[in-house]
């Protein structure tokens, strides 16, 4: 109903002293409405797991190559995130059921689609990489992992190459360094993260492990929505501020400090 209509409706007749008393308040209560409404998608929950270079967490502040660029873009639309490290399992299932707002770096796959709005924002492709025992058999193709247990993040795609692949188990853990520690105890076969992860987690290390010939072509990754989050309705407008980063360099500088 227009405002005018109620106006009318609640008081009919002349203007008198009681119905410019009820004008003044009720707008006065109108740009608490909007003020409420705006509210709502104002302060935006980030979720997602600790994936250094990418992703790094410190209480309810996040750091790393894609929350530097998610930070530059919310300071041009005055806004600020919350971030909570978690697995990428209980990630994507507080996205699924709008407990959480925003997401950096899934890949896209059908299932994400029925419950994950993927912007416009295409964060770089990075290619994933095997780690293995020192001694053991090399991996150079895709055939190469045929009867081997290989140790995967729950919740994480590896594009479809690896995830539609058969003759190898895929065995889950919570995180990287689980994985890693798995393998140097030849409890799995190898590992497969991402490269840029990958050097990192593996610089300085003792464990004797090392890091196969053969990698997996990076996929596309996006910053994803729930579709269940209030944000959905600024997709567009977070969009032209990453679309600015772009524009004015900022999102190149921040890149190459990674």
């Amino acid at each position: 109903m227009r405002l005018s209509t109620l106006f009318e409706t609640a008081t009919p007749g002349p203007p008198g002293p009681a119905r410019r008393h009820l004008l003044i308040v009720l707008a006065g209560l109108l740009p608490g409405w909007t003020t409420q409404a705006q509210s709502t998608a104002s302060l935006l929950r980030v979720v997602g797991s600790s994936d250094p270079p990418y992703r790094m967490f410190r209480g309810s502040d996040g750091s790393g190559m894609y929350y530097d660029l998610l930070k530059l873009a919310l300071a041009r639309i005055s806004t600020q995130a919350e971030f909570s490290e978690l697995p990428s399992a209980r990630a994507f299932k507080m996205l699924e059921r709008g407990e959480a707002d925003l997401m950096m770096g899934p890949l896209r796959t059908p299932e994400r689609e029925a419950y994950l709005h993927y912007t416009q924002i295409v964060l770089p492709s990075e290619p994933k990489v095997f780690y293995t025992h020192r001694d053991a058999a090399p991996i150079r193709e895709l055939s190469d992992l045929q009867g081997r247990v290989i140790a995967v993040q729950r919740g994480k795609r590896y594009g479809a190459l690896f995830d539609a692949g058969n003759g190898y188990t895929r065995y889950e853990v919570n995180d990287y360094t689980k994985a890693l520690e798995m393998l140097a105890a030849r409890r799995v076969d190898a590992v497969v993260l991402p490269a840029r992860q990958g050097e990192l987690m593996m610089a300085g290390s003792t464990l004797p492990l090392t890091q196969q010939p053969f990698r997996l072509d990076g996929e596309p990754a996006y910053v994803v929505l729930s579709k269940n989050s209030p944000w959905l309705a600024r997709a567009p407008e977070l969009e032209r501020a990453f679309k600015a980063l772009q524009q004015d360099g900022s999102w190149k500088k921040t890149l190459e400090r990674y």
